[in-house]
């Protein structure tokens, strides 16, 4: 045996016992069955609260409380996940399954959004997530921050007297519908505000500007 022979010998084994230990399985339909399950408890406590109860129902409180219990164990769950895998690809997954990654981080707080925007925007750049979600994700971390949005996704009922909600003040109000398509929402801001039941006006100013 030679000298080479004897160091191959030496280093496979370690080489071998180093990738095995490092390796990790991801099992994707596991993760795909447990996101799905978490994006249906989100969406149907907000489905039955805004389209059967109502927001200004006397038993919206009982259902909102519930939500609030939802939101509060799919951070958990989803922090979870995010801190071991990283945000999962798309194609792995799932449309839905992806969809609940966006809509359990997206109903938590800024500094959980900010923490992990940047991989859901690069996977947006990788084709491997949705650009509209992360359009959205982008308008709600800029108004939680007090600054104007940039697609016109978010309406809060803060900035009127009578507490109607208003589209909260966009950033390029002559471009908007044109980055929306671009981000490949179907409707126009003026539509989407229609949907959502709320005031626009482009020239809406941040409560901070108004005298």
């Amino acid at each position: 045996m030679n000298k080479i022979q004897i160091i191959l010998l030496i280093l496979i084994p370690i080489i071998c016992k180093l990738s095995n230990g490092n390796a990790q399985t991801v099992n994707y339909d596991s993760l795909r069955i447990v996101l799905e399950k978490m994006y249906d408890e989100d969406q149907d406590i907000r489905r039955i609260l805004v389209d059967s109860i109502g927001l200004d129902s006397p038993e919206a409180g009982a259902y909102i409380n519930q939500m609030v219990t939802i939101d509060n164990k799919n951070k958990i769950k989803i922090e979870s996940i995010l801190k071991k895998y990283g945000w999962l690809e798309q194609s792995k997954i799932g449309e839905k399954a992806a969809e609940a990654i966006f809509y359990c981080v997206q109903h938590t707080n800024l500094e959980f959004m900010e923490e992990y925007f940047s991989q859901f925007k690069i996977l947006v750049d990788k084709g491997e997530a949705n650009p509209s979600l992360c359009a959205k994700m982008e308008d709600r971390l800029l108004m939680w921050k007090g600054k104007k949005q940039i697609y016109g996704t978010q309406a809060v009922n803060t900035l009127r007297p009578d507490n109607k909600y208003a589209i909260w003040p966009i950033k390029n109000p002559s471009r908007v519908n044109e980055l929306r398509k671009e981000k490949g929402f179907k409707l126009t801001v003026e539509e989407n505000a229609k949907k959502l039941d709320s005031d626009y006006d482009p020239n809406e100013k941040l409560p901070t500007e108004i005298d």
